[in-house]
């Protein structure tokens, strides 16, 4: 290279960091300023989407623009439109607030941009992400023998989940692919009807069929039957189908709860059936020593899902799934060697490949975030958090309970609590009219933006649904929405009367 190459390129290089350090420097300030204002700020936008199409309704850019003017874009128009999941009163779905070393682990991950698919281009993140498998599968309470792979987030990792179980019930299937038989022998999977819905979009897209996902009733604590299931196991056997997998939720989206992870074991072991726990949201409990209990029989699962984007706080996205006898299991299922790749490289590297191990063929390094995370917190920093926001839950039920006009929907035994407004006036109206009551209570809080809270269906009938998400969240802030709730239930009523 000439001298005057040379020197270009050095150019465009220091360019280059000091373009970074200008916008980095922009971007501290906007996350900085958006994270001071969680306390206050609406939690959620009242823009309709016709609004926000108007707002973005621009041409394809012909000439570019200065960074500097996006990020001021960014801040006008985008972050008053966006809902404040990390604040301390949104109370929805499982999303957390990301831990600071999370976001700014995304951003190192971004700069160095490896692509985990192959050891050879990302030598360090696939040796961070086998740590941080390797220590999910500790946590969770699997031997040494176990492994995993990073994943999307939850869906990612049950799809990957079911495939081997199909894989293992059908070993031909990966290669020749499911043959119908009208006179039954089709894969069965069998779920509790509090599974995730990627449970049905799963086995579609493995080819097993959404009417072979069995949805077993619950009890009325909605924990999986097992009589049920057991007798809905004997009915496809006696039809002549073949049992594939039994799965089990571990903090239910809706509702929080465990299912009997042992006696859903147990059945599965006697049958000789994959066993497979969605613990995308509960499997951090198993580091806390006071609710670890919950999650026993987790160990004797084929394989578990954990989303650290969820209990553990990291930024979307980053799931994993662990298969309890090893990596083995996965590349039996996964496994392709590529022309331009091969393994007779040497060097002990194969074994990194992260594309061996799921359907991925560009993967983030995601692990990142996650290894700083744990590193950060250590696991009894996770226990206190889990702990505390649990306890804050059943406050919140106590509290709803106290309430003239609320009623709790089942049992607190993680952080989500269910209950309905039922006004002992309205108690005797019909269920369409009940349920029209929680969408309407839900959609005053939504539009008030002081807080935010979801509904949900349980057995047939619509609850409101609050999760404790964010570590920020304090006892004041369930004490704000229960008298929250209380005004604008009663703003409901005289609406409703008025009419």
């Amino acid at each position: 290279m000439s001298e005057q190459a040379q020197t270009a390129e050095t150019s465009r290089v220091e360019s280059l960091a000091a373009e970074h350090e200008r916008l980095g420097r922009a971007a501290t300030e906007i996350v900085a300023a958006f994270v001071r204002a969680l306390e206050d700020a609406p939690v959620c936008s009242r823009a309709a989407p016709s609004e926000l199409e108007r707002l973005f309704d621009e041409p394809l850019p012909r000439e570019g623009c200065d960074a500097g003017e996006l990020f001021a874009r960014f801040t006008r128009d985008i972050v008053p439109h966006s809902m404040k999941i990390p604040s301390p009163r949104y109370f929805g779905l499982f999303n957390p607030t990301p831990l600071a070393v999370g976001v700014w682990a995304d951003a190192l991950a971004s700069a160095i941009n490896q692509n985990q698919a192959v050891w050879r281009n990302s030598p360090a993140a696939s040796v961070v992400e086998a740590r941080v498998v390797r220590w999910l599968c500790e946590i969770v309470g699997y031997g040494e023998g176990a492994y995993g792979t990073m994943t999307s987030g939850g869906s990612e990792a049950n799809l990957v989940a079911l495939k081997c179980a199909r894989d293992r019930a059908a070993a031909s299937a990966r290669d020749f692919g499911l043959r119908h038989d009208a006179r039954g022998g089709a894969l069965v999977v069998y779920a509790s009807e509090q599974t995730h819905y990627s449970f049905e979009k799963s086995v579609d897209i493995i080819g097993v069929g959404r009417r072979n996902l069995r949805k077993i009733e619950t009890d009325g604590r909605f924990h999986v039957r097992t009589d049920l299931l057991r007798a809905e196991i004997e009915r496809d056997l006696d039809a002549g189908n073949v049992p594939a997998c039994v799965g089990a939720s571990a903090g239910a989206t809706s509702t929080g709860i465990i299912d009997p992870l042992d006696e859903l074991a147990d059945v599965a072991a006697e049958y000789k059936i994959w066993f497979h726990v969605d613990a995308a949201y509960g499997g951090a409990l198993a580091m806390s020593e006071k609710y670890r209990h919950m999650l026993c029989g987790i160990e004797r699962a084929d394989s578990i899902t954990v989303d650290p984007h969820k209990w553990m706080f990291v930024p979307f996205a980053a799931g994993a799934v662990l298969v309890r006898d090893g990596g083995r299991v996965l590349r039996d299922s996964f496994d392709i060697t590529p022309e331009y790749f091969s393994e007779r490289r040497g060097g002990g590297d194969v074994p990194f490949d992260c594309f061996r191990y799921g359907q991925l063929g560009t993967k983030r390094f995601n692990a990142l975030k996650v290894w700083m995370a744990l590193k950060t917190l250590g696991t009894r920093g996770y226990a206190e958090i889990v702990e505390r926001q649990i306890e804050l839950t059943k406050y919140l039920a106590e509290r709803l309970r106290e309430a003239e006009n609320f009623e709790t929907v089942g049992e607190v035994e993680t952080a989500v609590c269910n209950f309905r407004f039922a006004p002992p006036s309205l108690r005797g109206a019909g269920a369409d009219e009940l349920d029209a009551l929680q969408h309407g209570l839900q959609q005053r809080v939504e539009r008030g933006g002081e807080a935010w809270v979801s509904t949900t269906l349980l057995k047939g009938r619509r609850a409101l649904r609050a999760n404790v998400n964010s570590y920020l969240t304090e006892r004041r802030h369930i004490d704000d929405l229960v008298e929250l709730l209380k005004r604008e239930s009663g703003e409901l009523l005289k609406a409703r009367e008025a009419v």
